[in-house]
């Protein structure tokens, strides 16, 4: 009966041990996730951070992780937009590389390849202003001044440009695909929706509001 009440004992004993120990494993490991988080939307509030983020995450093709970096965005108008235009050119990296297995010549598609991170910069900058904005006003939309509201809903509408030349180009390659494999050499549509994705970029670049 002794022997029983002592291995009890120390059963109990053991199982205190045990819980006190895994209740302080919890709580480190609650408060590392804790900091962690603290760090990234810390890191994430950095105008340059955001735009390093979004340009690195839209070349690595990563759809979930282009939408966290945008989630740090403000709730603005040119958010999604800005996401869309992220996915479309991640897609054409990916369709250069498609393109180019099935025999398009590498000169096309390093010029896709070239002009995709053109645009990628381009956004990148876009979210550097939009932390910087957020920075000076706050994110309430209504508390930014007039003119750049009026100036961000132009570049939404440039986005949109970049959307639909990107549209245009990826149907353009899978058209050089099937002639490549027929009569060899490029496709004009191939050349005019370069070009038209790089002045859709440009517009983006210089802050064409001329539909404004």
């Amino acid at each position: 009966m002794g022997v029983s009440v002592e291995l009890l004992f120390i059963g109990f004993v053991i199982f205190c041990v045990w819980a006190y120990a895994s209740d302080k494993k919890e709580e480190k490991r609650k408060r590392e996730v804790a900091q962690a988080e603290a760090a990234r939307v810390a890191r994430f509030g950095d105008p340059a951070q955001v735009g390093v983020e979004l340009a690195r995450m839209t070349r690595q093709g990563d759809p979930q992780r282009m939408r966290e970096v945008v989630g740090y965005l403000p709730a603005w108008p040119v958010r999604d937009p800005l996401l869309r235009t992220a996915e479309w050119l991640a897609a054409l990296t990916d369709n250069a590389g498609v393109a180019e297995a099935a025999g398009v010549h590498r000169d096309i598609t390093d010029r896709v390849r070239a002009t995709v991170e053109a645009a990628i910069a381009e956004l990148s900058a876009l979210a550097v202003k939009q932390v910087s904005l957020v920075r000076i006003f706050g994110s309430d939309w209504q508390a930014l001044d007039a003119e750049i509201r009026r100036r961000l809903e132009a570049q939404t509408w440039q986005l949109g440009l970049v959307c639909s030349a990107a549209s245009s180009l990826r149907d353009s390659l899978a058209v050089a695909v099937m002639e490549q494999r027929v009569h060899g050499g490029g496709v004009p549509a191939v050349e005019q929706d370069l070009h038209a994705l790089a002045d859709a970029i440009r517009q983006l670049s210089q802050g064409d509001e001329r539909r404004f």
